[in-house]
């Protein structure tokens, strides 16, 4: 009886070793999970910051254009440094006359009149003026 109970004792020990060391590999593989998931949100998180940084800056770029072309100043020395143009110290005007439609553009010797409903439509069978 004595044997059975010092087998059973060692049997009792040997389970409770095998139960630590399993609890220790369980709790160092989940330690290992958190510290690769706390990596890994670390580099999207630095990720986001740097895409937000870059946005940021270039708003900067964009307000500092926008505030250069709302200041007449400086459009009128941008014009005069770098476009060479000078101020107008005399303005003058010049009178058109206008002799009816003259400015328009006359349909009466139009090609395309003359050639029906199909040159209307040409561009959606394919064919142009020089095919025919």
């Amino acid at each position: 009886m004595r044997k059975n109970n010092n087998n059973s004792e060692k049997l009792r020990f040997t389970l409770k070793i095998v139960a630590a060391l399993s609890l220790v590999v369980v709790l160092t593989m989940g330690l290992g999970f958190l510290r690769f998931h706390a990596a890994r949100l670390a580099y999207y998180l630095d990720s986001v910051n740097k895409s937000i940084q870059k946005y940021a800056d270039e708003e900067v770029v964009l307000r500092q254009e926008l505030s250069g072309l709302l200041a007449p100043i400086r459009i009128y020395s941008y014009c005069k440094e770098n476009l060479g143009m000078q101020k107008v110290l005399k303005a003058e005007t010049l009178p058109m006359r206008v002799r009816g439609n003259s400015l328009t553009a006359s349909k009466k010797n139009s090609t395309r009149e003359s050639e029906g409903w199909r040159a209307g439509l040409a561009w959606l069978f394919g064919t142009s003026d020089n095919d025919r």
